[in-house]
């Protein structure tokens, strides 16, 4: 087909397709973060669709007429586009969730070594954040690019259609039940790799409480407080780069399951339609 030549069902199609990627670049890892500008990301979104969009018809994942269904009235064009957006929104909320474990990881390194008291806003999170977070989340992006998750999210995008296509979503029981349970499991794992990631650093400053502690006992004279801090932050930082081994470990099976994520949520919608 042309992209050139499109009659009025195709152009309705190619404008749902071309939400669906709009919104999808707009919150997916990386390309959807606050520094990305906004045209960039719409340039972005219209460049995947124009390349898309003629192999979407030809394999029969997107059927342009089925638009004379939807597309006869402003509120059939209206409710496909709304819940394009939805479903969009919902794709790139699960595939952040794996950068938010590595985020809050982070995060709870350092409270531990005491770094929140200099913590800073961090436009991408659109939340404070501290210098430990920052270091894991930019090695998290390098090993994300790395691993090419970058092509996992995109071939869960296009493998979308396969799922739900055009207007497909189901707004009933499927996104109060299956898809909300889906994300409560996905959300528990995302908890329980963060306690993980921080957890070496968690047991060593646990340790170097403990001794502080006896020390204050055997030595009150010792200023405690000011001394511990400072300890405390350079053994949380030693421990923090000493484990990049299992930082990489971990935080690579997770990005490697994005894909799994985003197929049981796709599955979890088309269930419910």
């Amino acid at each position: 087909m042309s992209l050139f030549n499109l009659n009025e069902e195709e152009i309705l199609t190619f404008f749902a397709v071309l939400v669906r990627f709009s919104v999808l670049m707009s919150v997916l890892p990386i390309v959807g973060d606050r520094f990305v500008p906004g045209l960039a990301k719409i340039f972005l979104a219209v460049a995947v669709t124009l390349a898309l969009f003629p192999a979407l018809v030809n394999h029969g994942f997107v059927r342009p007429g089925e638009a004379q269904l939807w597309g006869a009235t402003a509120g059939g064009i209206l409710g496909t586009i709304a819940v394009e957006a939805i479903f969009a929104l919902i794709l790139g909320f699960t595939a952040r969730l794996a950068f938010d474990a590595i985020f809050a990881g982070g995060n709870l390194m350092g409270n531990f070594m005491g770094f929140a008291m200099a913590s800073t806003y961090d436009p991408s999170q659109n939340s404070q954040t501290q210098v430990t977070a920052e270091i894991q989340m930019a090695l998290a992006t390098l090993l994300f690019l790395a691993i090419d998750g970058h092509h996992i999210v995109l071939r869960g995008a296009l493998s979308s259609y396969q799922v739900v296509g055009v207007g497909g979503l189901g707004l009933g029981s499927g996104l109060n039940g299956a898809v909300s349970q889906r994300l409560l499991e996905i959300s528990g794992i995302v908890v329980r790799t963060a306690i993980q990631l921080s957890a070496p650093v968690a047991f060593a400053i646990f340790g170097v409480n403990v001794a502080f502690g006896v020390m204050s006992k055997a030595m009150p004279q010792l200023n405690i407080l000011i001394l511990s801090m400072a300890v405390s932050a350079v053994v949380g930082l030693l421990v923090m780069f000493l484990s990049l081994g299992e930082f990489q470990s971990v935080a690579g099976d997770l990005f490697a399951r994005v894909g799994e994520w985003m197929d049981a949520v796709m599955l979890a919608i088309a269930k419910g339609k």
